[in-house]
């Protein structure tokens, strides 16, 4: 095993966090802005995800109001924190939205959502998930995947889950909101059939996001409009039990607040939990430790 797989395999044993009860009465400490000035700016920052190569910090960007027009950005680790982000150009006419993008385990694979048309003369604009390829001189050209990763109705957020099974949200048929959340597993070099994922995980509200851990053991989702939410986007949590996720928890304040709150990822060593929030008049990034979700790192 060379020095890079070995040390991926590392970070990968590392990175899962096992649940310890459920989350702290107070919902812990303040949620910390990351990088202002150089992450978090005044434009919009949004989908953190961590590279489990080289602890790069990647995100997606947008200014105004082009939410479907965003831009994949990635900030190179420097010591404690991130250096300035740089644009991730995959081709020299790229003027595709691409938002979103979450690794595989590995980190030889990206994913991200976009509205790129999938082939030459395709005039459709709906978003789909694409991958790209880790390679020596970079990543590799984008392509889009196949079905049943991909239907005809939009499908975005997709997450990496054990074994290379993807989590993703979609509005294709047998959702019970506006959106809710698949499991599409790996067959191989391949994907078996979408599985909706049953109540009470999606419901009549939108899922529009998640975050999966390592191990499968739990998920962060994201709600719109939940009953139980204080506005807008909320994160929650759920664990797998018994063959079963549970019931959504409800992340207390001040992780979730009036706000958005949306794009969760959880760091490589399982101890601090990345996310968006617009609490402060813009779309951010913050961090807050893991433990103020009732979870521990290791497994």
């Amino acid at each position: 095993m060379n020095d890079r797989l070995a040390l991926a395999a590392c970070l990968l044993l590392s990175c899962g966090c096992a649940p310890a009860g459920g989350p702290s009465p107070n919902g812990g400490s303040e949620p910390l802005l990351v990088g202002a000035g150089v992450v978090s700016t005044a434009r919009h920052e949004n989908f953190p995800s961590i590279d489990p190569v080289d602890g790069s910090l990647w995100f997606s960007v947008y200014d105004g109001e082009e939410f479907n027009r965003q831009t994949l950005v990635r900030a190179p680790r420097q010591g404690s924190g991130w250096g300035a982000p740089a644009p991730v150009i995959f081709s020299a006419d790229d003027r595709w939205g691409a938002r979103a993008p979450r690794f595989s385990a590995d980190g030889r694979t990206l994913y991200f959502t976009s509205n790129r048309p999938r082939a030459a003369g395709d005039t459709r604009t709906d978003m789909n998930i694409w991958m790209a390829e880790r390679t020596a001189g970079g990543w590799s050209a984008p392509v889009v995947l196949p079905a049943p990763v991909n239907a005809d109705e939009p499908d975005i957020h997709a997450a990496s889950g054990p074994g290379g099974d993807l989590y993703l949200a979609s509005r294709r048929p047998g959702t019970l909101g506006r959106s809710d959340i698949f499991r599409i597993p790996r067959r191989g070099q391949g994907w078996g059939a979408a599985e909706h994922l049953p109540p009470p995980v999606n419901d009549a509200q939108s899922q529009s996001d998640l975050w999966v851990s390592p191990d499968g053991s739990w998920m962060i989702l994201v709600v719109t409009d939940h009953p139980l939410g204080l506005g807008g986007d909320d994160l929650f949590i759920s664990r797998f039990r018994d063959g079963a996720w549970s019931a959504p928890e409800h992340l207390p304040a001040p992780i979730n607040s009036p706000g958005y709150e949306y794009g969760p990822a959880v760091s490589r060593d399982g101890r601090t939990l990345y996310f968006n929030s617009d609490r402060s008049g813009s779309a951010d990034i913050y961090q807050v430790p893991a433990s103020a979700l009732g979870m521990r790192p290791g497994t």
